[in-house]
């Protein structure tokens, strides 16, 4: 997809990961419309790359069914939603409340599923639409005090993998941005965490982890909505979890070949 012109929506902007991408679509010549909670850090971010800020507290169901219709009206088509917001919350399961819970997993993977069913049929009328899942290695493998964010990530991942299954045979695509600690306030406070502590200290010891650099992640997400990448793996160092977890997903879609899904339920072949 070339950028230039092109209206590209992310979501948790208004710092970190989110903060980045939005500066690096913006170089490239998009117009970014920011969305977070915080109203005066995306107005601020959107003043600095001449961007578009419309808050959006990704935990309210209301504000999730409504705000696809939101930026449409209030600015025109979205060609690319980057789902990005999302939180993370270090607890033990017996210790972990349900509205705890209930905001990691509507954050992290109710919402996305929501804004994605609004956007979807609007980007293919339109016969053009990128979709970006901020997804993590967290998806990849279970870990201790993180039993939430881990199972919101997995189910985040397979969930944009089922997208891309039904959408094979359209113009759309979807690229799954599978990150391990990224350089940011969020790994900071993990990093910090007494219940992360030791078994972070351990994996850095033995070079198994590795903390990826914001703006690179910020450039391989352009990278990949520009050159339609599936997925974006950062740091290197931890890639192969990635890599091999998605073998069995793969397959599935390679038996899958020439079945359009769409078709099958009475879909209109979109060229």
């Amino acid at each position: 997809m070339n950028l230039d012109g092109k209206r590209v929506v992310i979501t948790g902007a208004s710092r970190g990961i989110g903060a980045e991408i939005a500066k690096e679509f913006a170089a490239a010549g998009s117009q970014v419309v920011l969305s977070a909670r915080t109203e005066s850090a995306i107005s601020n971010l959107a003043k600095e790359i001449n961007g578009i800020a419309i808050p959006f507290d990704a935990n309210d169901p209301e504000d999730a069914r409504t705000y696809i219709d939101n930026v449409e009206d209030s600015v025109g088509p979205i060609d690319v939603l980057i789902n990005n917001a999302g939180i993370e919350k270090s607890t033990l399961i017996e210790d972990i409340t349900e509205k705890e819970i209930e905001e990691t997993l509507r954050i992290n993977l109710i919402t996305p599923q929501v804004l994605t069913a609004a956007v979807l049929p609007k980007m293919l009328s339109r016969g053009t639409g990128h979709l970006v899942y901020t997804s993590s290695i967290a998806a990849t493998t279970g870990n201790p005090a993180m039993s939430a964010y881990c199972s919101s990530k997995a189910g985040l991942t397979r969930y944009a993998e089922s997208l891309r299954m039904e959408l094979r045979y359209t113009p759309l695509n979807v690229s799954i941005l599978h990150l391990g600690p990224v350089d940011t306030k969020m790994w900071d406070d993990i990093d910090a965490d007494p219940l992360m502590k030791r078994g972070v200290d351990r994996f850095m010891k033995f070079g198994f982890m590795a903390v990826a650099d914001p703006v690179k992640v910020a450039k391989s997400t352009v990278k990949a909505v520009e050159k339609n990448k599936k997925e974006v793996r950062l740091p290197k160092r931890m890639a192969s979890n990635a890599a091999i977890n998605g073998i069995s997903t793969k397959i599935f879609g390679a038996l899958l070949t020439g079945i359009d899904i769409r078709q099958e339920a009475g879909k209109e072949p979109i060229s």
